[in-house]
């Protein structure tokens, strides 16, 4: 059983940092919002899957309500009301966070305050915050007692014991650092620890960024293997609650790091693989107890984004599509600029916003796409239109899911863009034959487009938008092998040639099956390709009687029979047929 916290003799800044936290530690995902930006009535939201927030506030009233302390929550709560009516931030719940269970009296007030509201609202008490008390002891010990303490000595344990020289078992080292890294986890309420033993031969980088990484650090053993710890935030405001600060100097070593750095520095944008040099790593965990406070480390830093405020969602649209973009990145930099990153729902649409933080306030946007190839069409036949209609200098908008415009942009980038036209059409032709095809189409590796597929995927696509009309098109004759026993002397030419087939889109390597087609053509004659293995090509007639003729059919057993067989018989003379461009015909008396 864990002892009361004693909530009324906590300073207002310890008691708020031990609610947040406990809120934190159960909603992982929960954001910290800076009263210096002004919180609208928010200390800590989480975004639900929705795209709704849960809102917590959290007061420190520890005793009986008085009427200043009820203005204050209703000041609070006039400030989010305020901040949804201007943007649309959309909440579903709203918890005041207090040690302090309320009175009948206080419940009535509370319910009187929040009955208009269209969200759901909650007084979570004092019984509420002592059973996570009691569910996370760690909380308390770590921020007011000895926990940090004990976490630098457990710190300190593991670094003595990866440097133990005659301990040759690997699986009994990583077992011992295992037992170590788990009390750092049960002392830690912010942190955990994951180990690993990496080969002296293991000469490749082990850190893997990713979510919640804090920092990595790397212990070179006697025997040349190196043991490599990653810190992890536990919730992802650890970093807030839980500050490891230290002073660093960037060193870099060419004009495309000073660049980056430029970027860092004024847009907040992340560093990978940075050169830096650590002058006091007194505050960095397992750092301090591996190094003399006096030796300066020369090492290479992953900087990582640290996204700030509520997520913003933009929708992005040109003359003939429209794309919406989830927030990536939202940061600011130490000088004064900040930047924004979007990506549309198949992840190959990057859109960048950058505000310089001048007095001119302009705002640039730049945009990239890539990392189509196997991602279903339809989902980035929109992304690759708009990139195009952008790149042509098109009128666009930028505004946020319920019609509200953003900013207004400044310029594009002009230079070395590239072209995506013929990108965009072979989008919009695979998109529109997925629209026909029962399977989903991915898109192909770019070196996989042929255009000779391209054209048979255009035919395919005609026939199936022009159901009861031929489609005619020119093509170059027939080749094909006869049945033993058979002979092509007993046919006379000219004739006319007639069959069923099966009709394919070509998508890289993949071939689409789309239905069947029944097709006629006029030959002039026929070229021996080889006797012996009963090899032919039917040639071409000129002219208007040189096409063929396709029409759809539908799918019966008795048209799959006659697939791939080839039928004779008179000439068909296609001169009195009046031919209209596909653009142009009503599909009308199956012309």
């Amino acid at each position: 059983m864990v002892d009361p916290i004693p909530w009324g003799n906590l300073s207002g800044e310890d008691m708020e940092t031990l609610l947040a936290v406990f809120i934190c530690k159960q909603r992982p995902e929960a954001n910290r919002v800076r009263p210096s930006s002004g919180d609208n009535g928010i200390d800590l939201q989480v975004r639900n899957e929705d795209g709704t927030y849960d809102v917590y506030q959290v007061k420190k009233f520890a005793h009986t309500l008085k009427t200043s302390q009820k203005s204050q929550i209703k000041k609070s709560l006039k400030s989010l009301n305020n901040y949804i009516r201007e943007t649309g931030y959309k909440v579903a719940n709203w918890y005041l966070v207090l040690p302090l269970d309320p009175t009948p009296q206080n419940l009535k007030w509370f319910k009187e305050i929040t009955k208009e509201l269209s969200y759901h609202c909650d007084w979570v008490g004092l019984s509420n915050i002592q059973s996570w008390a009691t569910d996370m002891p760690e909380v308390y010990d770590y921020f007011l007692g000895n926990g940090i303490r004990e976490v630098e000595r457990l710190v300190h344990t593991f670094i003595e014991a990866a440097r133990v020289d005659d301990l040759h078992d690997d699986k009994a080292l990583l077992s011992k650092l295992h037992s170590i890294c788990g009390m750092l986890e049960s002392r830690d309420p912010n942190y955990a620890y994951t180990v690993n033993i990496a080969s002296k031969f293991d000469e490749h980088s082990y850190f893997i960024t990713r979510p919640n990484l804090v920092f990595s650090f790397l212990e070179k053993r006697p025997d040349g293997s190196s043991i490599t710890v990653d810190v992890i935030a536990k919730y992802k405001e650890a970093t807030s609650f839980a500050k490891i600060t230290f002073p660093v100097q960037f060193v870099p070593q060419n004009q495309e790091q000073r660049e980056q750095l430029e970027s860092f520095k004024k847009y907040g944008t992340s560093l990978a693989d940075f050169p830096v040099r650590l002058a006091d790593v007194s505050n960095i965990p397992f750092l301090k107890s591996a190094l003399p406070d006096t030796q300066i480390q020369s090492c290479r830093a992953f900087i990582l984004p640290q996204n700030e405020g509520n997520e913003l969602e933009l929708i992005l649209t040109s003359p003939s599509a429209s794309v919406s973009l989830k927030q990536v990145e939202r940061t600011h930099g130490i000088e004064g600029g900040a930047q924004w990153t979007g990506e549309d729902e198949s992840k190959c649409l990057r859109v960048q916003l950058i505000f310089d933080g001048d007095a001119t306030t302009t705002v640039k946007m730049n945009f990239t796409i890539k990392n189509i190839v196997g991602k279903p069409v339809d989902k980035v036949k929109d992304a690759i239109t708009v990139c195009q209609e952008l790149s042509q200098g098109s009128e666009f908008n930028l505004h946020s899911p319920d019609g509200e415009a953003f900013l207004s942009i400044d310029n594009l980038p002009t230079n070395e863009l590239p072209d995506f036209a013929q990108l965009q059409e072979i989008a919009q032709l695979y998109s529109d034959l997925q629209r026909r095809s029962s399977s989903e189409i991915l898109f192909p590796e770019f070196k996989e487009i042929r255009d000779f597929d391209i054209q048979n995927d255009i035919i395919a696509l005609a026939l199936l938008e022009h159901k009861d009309a031929y489609i005619f098109h020119k093509w170059d004759g027939l080749s094909f092998t006869l049945n033993s026993g058979m002979s092509i002397r007993k046919v006379s030419f000219p004739s006319c040639i007639h069959g069923v087939s099966r009709l394919n889109a070509y998508v890289g390597k993949r071939k689409v099956f789309l239905g069947h087609y029944q097709w006629y053509a006029n030959v002039s004659g026929c070229k021996t390709i080889s006797e012996k293995t009963g090899e032919y090509r039917l040639l071409p007639m000129d002219g208007v009687n040189g096409m063929v003729a396709k029409k759809i059919v539908t799918s019966t057993a008795k048209v799959r029979e006659y697939e791939s067989q080839v039928f004779f018989g008179d000439v068909i003379d296609f001169s009195h047929i009046t031919l209209i461009p596909l653009d142009e015909s009503e599909h009308k008396d199956g012309r």
